[in-house]
């Protein structure tokens, strides 16, 4: 069970984030309250982080818990925080010790946006993965309805959905396929000209109730087929009918034919012919107009399922790479371009080149993102793409490549991250360090143990200062101990009050490390004269003393 300080510490957490939803909604985000409200929300979580490594938040329709302690209830519809971030799906949030004021002024600018009125495509789960935080993690019921009256509707649509989907397109082939010599046994003529005439007439006088029934026969006329000419015009019978359907917007049937052309290509019991143009149909939709298409239904269809663009993605060619980077810089939903990124990382773990080659895309959106999908398909091999990218333009891409550096590591990373701790804008600075720090190998110690022990390292501000110590204490090894334990010892005559902010610094690393045997030094210095240095000798000894 947790303490009542904890208790209490979350509970003031939570009112402040009630306080800034107000304040965020009538001020502009320059105007000194909206500064402050944040300000004051980061100190409580920092003062909370000084004894917990990080804070989960359980979230029901009406209530908020942290470790099964009720610290909100609201029973209202009207400002309930439970229900706003249970409305779309969020079951649990959780801020981790490593949380930034950058991160933080992020979450609560997200949380003041009022969903019902302000100009905004998605819900607060998809704007939360926009920003991709590190150090706030949350799990989404992905099932969650948000409006219980209108469950029953849904469900018999869906059911009437998936037996039209489902049932009657699969119903023709796999009849055949249960036996296989079926194919054999039936003796079928060539289709003629006039065959694929009448066909093709079909298609253009078809009718919705009628596209269901036109997929049965294609599948039909393909499992039966024999010669190379019918398998020719098969496949550009498939290839119109999928771009047909997808103007009009049914992606359900064009993720239907995809998923059973896929399945076929793999499938035994069947002719290789029958395998070699289920291949062949599916590189000839992976196209530039497909995607458009795709595309147009991604921007315009209000209730599309996840799941059937998926299924759709997974189905195409590495053809489409290129094409899924070009809409992906022109799709105008939040939620639509999450789509997108989750496909290219499908696609580009069989084809990173590709993906690569889009590096130098003019849109700088487009390159993060093409970045981002590197990250995430975690090959090293990137590593050697993404190297001639940390020169970028644009800060948000900069930053973007020194995470990547991070996750992926391998040859050359430690150095480029090194370099990056020169960059004049601190946001790529603090970003090196960071990762410098995630990477924790003997090479990255060495470099911020020599930064701090460099000559214009005192001159810094005190903020830089401390997360440079804050960084360095993730190793907690003796090296480390023993240069902070010097560093706590060291007086000055000159530069005195820069050299009792790096001592300050130096006790709080020795306090985030936790080693019992700092504790005798800190005694030492704990009534020291300086109010700086003599505040963080006392919360280090707090923290070290807590542990044991």
């Amino acid at each position: 069970m947790p303490g009542n300080n904890d208790i209490d510490q979350v509970r003031e957490i939570i009112r402040l984030f009630l306080k800034s939803k107000k304040i965020l909604k009538l001020y502009p985000p320059n105007n000194p309250l909206c500064v402050n409200i944040t300000d004051a929300c980061f100190a409580k979580f920092v003062e909370f982080f000084n004894f917990s490594e990080k804070l989960s938040l359980q979230i029901s329709q009406n209530d908020i818990f942290y470790d099964s302690e009720a610290v909100y209830s609201n029973p209202e519809k009207e400002d309930n925080l439970a229900l706003f971030f249970f409305k779309d799906g969020l079951r649990e949030i959780t801020f981790k010790r490593e949380l930034s004021r950058e991160d933080m002024d992020d979450f609560l600018k997200i949380i003041s946006f009022d969903f019902g009125r302000d100009e905004v495509d998605d819900d607060i789960v998809t704007l939360l993965w926009e920003k991709d935080f590190q150090n706030i993690q949350y799990i989404v019921d992905e099932i969650t309805l948000s409006d219980e009256e209108d469950y029953e509707t849904r469900a018999v649509a869906e059911i009437e959905e998936k037996s039209a989907d489902e049932d009657s397109l699969m119903k023709a082939y796999e009849d055949i396929l249960k036996d296989g010599g079926l194919v054999k046994e039936v003796e079928m003529a060539s289709l003629t000209d006039k065959d694929m005439q009448d066909l093709a007439c079909e298609f253009e006088k078809d009718k919705p109730d009628k596209t269901g029934k036109l997929v049965e026969i294609l599948f039909e006329m393909f499992l039966l087929s024999e010669t190379e000419d019918d398998f020719d015009d098969l496949a550009g019978f498939f290839a119109g009918m999928i771009e047909y359907v997808l103007s009009r917007g049914e992606i359900d049937t064009a993720t239907g034919i995809l998923l059973k052309l896929n399945h076929l290509k793999d499938a035994k019991g069947i002719s290789d012919e029958i395998r070699d143009c289920s291949k062949k149909i599916l590189v000839n939709i992976s196209t530039e107009k497909i995607i458009k298409l795709l595309g147009n239904i991604l921007d315009s269809s209000p209730k599309i399922k996840d799941k059937k663009i998926e299924d759709f993605i997974k189905c195409l060619d590495v053809k489409a790479i290129p094409h899924l980077i070009m809409i992906l810089g022109e799709l105008k939903k939040i939620h639509s371009r999450k789509l997108v990124v989750e496909a290219l990382v499908i696609l580009g773990r069989k084809d990173m080149v590709s993906l690569a080659a889009r590096l130098n895309d003019s849109r700088w959106y487009v390159v993060r993102n093409i970045i981002y999908v590197l990250r995430k398909i975690g090959d090293r091999k990137a590593v050697n793409y993404l190297l001639k990218t940390v020169k970028h333009g644009d800060v948000r891409v900069k930053k973007e490549v020194i995470r990547a550096f991070g996750e992926l590591g391998g040859a050359g990373v430690i150095k480029a991250l090194q370099n990056c701790l020169d960059d004049p804008d601190i946001q790529i600075e603090s970003a090196a360090l960071m990762e410098l720090g995630s990477i924790g190998s003997d090479v990255a110690k060495r470099i911020i143990l020599n930064r701090i022990a460099g000559r214009d390292f005192g001159a810094r501000d005190f903020e830089e200062k401390k997360k440079y110590f804050e960084v360095i204490s993730k190793w907690k090894d003796k090296e480390v101990c023993a240069f902070m334990s010097d560093i706590v010892r060291k007086k000055t005559f000159f530069g005195r009050t820069r050299n009792y902010e790096n001592r300050a610094c130096a006790a709080y690393c020795l306090g985030l490390i936790r080693n019992k045997e700092s504790l005798p030094l800190l005694y030492q210095y704990r009534n020291d004269g300086n109010k700086l240095f003599n505040e963080f000798v006392t919360e280090a000894i707090k923290q070290i003393e807590h542990e044991q």
